[in-house]
């Protein structure tokens, strides 16, 4: 934690101009009539980035202090760009896996194949290991402080959307409080400590039995294919030695060096149902996140002064759409992620409502909180 000459940086924060919010309808700008539809579930990259280790940190943590002022309820959404610097490659980063082929798996495909179950379960249990032992990284931790200090999290009263809430999307929130909406599934959040945040695609570190429901922790259910599939295991084991071959979803990039048909996947244990399934407790592409998520993040967004989104390019409709909702309430937008994000695509780039800044996301958050201690 920070010393506790923050506090009295937090209350001048708060105590800003508690109007800055530009009311004028002149400042926002229509969404584009030629909005691109993507041709596809599977989400396109955008334009490949510059690398984050070769831009500046100078300026970039006073223009986020400057953005915080008057704020007292930020919202913060992030993705797979905050979790970059723990070693768990990004979608449409300047490294990210769209950008080398990777297509990841559609919910129906999953659903209505054995052998794409196989492939999925096969690459997972590959890639599973290195996901489970990354560290959260500066980024995380600094969101954590901010959290403590009371900078960002938004109180949302009687909100019955929370009594819908399960292990697999809000496990820890409290208070009827929401800090961080994240697309990711790594669990780095809650490792960093951070007790408000929502998992809007759910967590990668649960599944769960498609035919009865019945839920166990990923590792445990990792063990068990590992003890079934013991010699398939040992060699895409050798092959995931190349850290190019991980990909953001928890698995790796095995096509063309193994044989998925020979996989044997457990069932259930409590149903014993020989067609039942397990499937990760998240929101594959093609699915839909479900409702009172959906229905809590809007309300976030609603009671928020401010919407800070760390590490995404908003290419997803799920996290866009919040973005979007903010922008059309006239709420203030930070956008800390390099490269161009499809709000930028879709015509706010101008706006007074929106601030970018393009600079390393843990260096930039490090620096900030130091600014705190000045």
């Amino acid at each position: 934690m920070r010393k506790m000459t923050s506090i009295r940086v937090v209350a001048t924060l708060m105590a800003g101009n508690a109007n800055s919010s530009r009311n004028s309808a002149g400042a926002m700008r229509q969404m584009s009539n030629s909005s691109r539809r993507h041709q596809s579930r599977r989400i396109l990259p955008l334009a490949r980035p510059p690398d984050p280790s070769t831009l500046p940190v100078a300026n970039c943590a006073s223009k986020l202090y400057d953005w915080f002022k008057g704020k007292s309820s930020v919202l913060v959404i992030t993705g797979a760009g905050l979790s970059t610097e723990s070693g768990i490659p990004d979608y449409r980063g300047s490294n990210g896996s769209y950008h080398r082929g990777h297509k990841p798996i559609i919910h129906h495909e999953f659903m209505q194949s054995e052998l794409k179950r196989k492939r999925y379960w096969g690459r997972s249990m590959a890639g599973h290991s290195p996901f489970v032992r990354a560290k959260p990284n500066q980024g995380h931790k600094a969101l954590f402080e901010l959290e403590e200090l009371g900078l960002i999290g938004v109180r949302l009263n009687s909100c019955s959307s929370f009594d819908d809430l399960t292990p697999s999307c809000g496990d820890g929130l409290k208070d009827d409080t929401i800090s961080i909406v994240t697309q990711n599934v790594d669990m780095l959040h809650a490792k960093a400590g951070t007790r408000h945040c929502l998992h809007l695609h759910g967590r990668g570190d649960l599944v769960s039995c498609q035919s009865c429901g019945f839920s166990m922790e990923r590792t445990m259910y990792h063990h068990q294919l590992i003890a079934s599939n013991r010699d398939w295991y040992e060699k895409a084991r050798y092959v995931t030695m190349d850290a190019s071959k991980l990909r953001p979803d928890g698995d790796a990039d095995l096509d063309g060096q193994v044989v998925y048909d020979e996989l044997f996947l457990p069932a259930c244990p409590r149903c014993s149902n020989y067609k039942s399934f397990f499937k990760t407790s998240v929101v594959f592409f093609g699915d839909q996140v479900p409702k009172h998520r959906f229905d809590l993040s809007y309300a976030a967004v609603d009671a928020c002064d401010g919407v800070l989104c760390v590490g995404t390019s908003l290419a997803v409709h799920s996290a866009f759409r919040l973005t979007k909702r903010a922008l059309h309430q006239n709420t203030p937008v930070c956008i800390l992620n390099v490269g161009e994000t499809r709000v930028e695509r879709e015509g706010w780039q101008n706006s007074d409502l929106l601030t970018k800044i393009e600079s390393p996301i843990g260096r930039t958050l490090s620096a900030f909180m130091d600014t705190l201690d000045e």
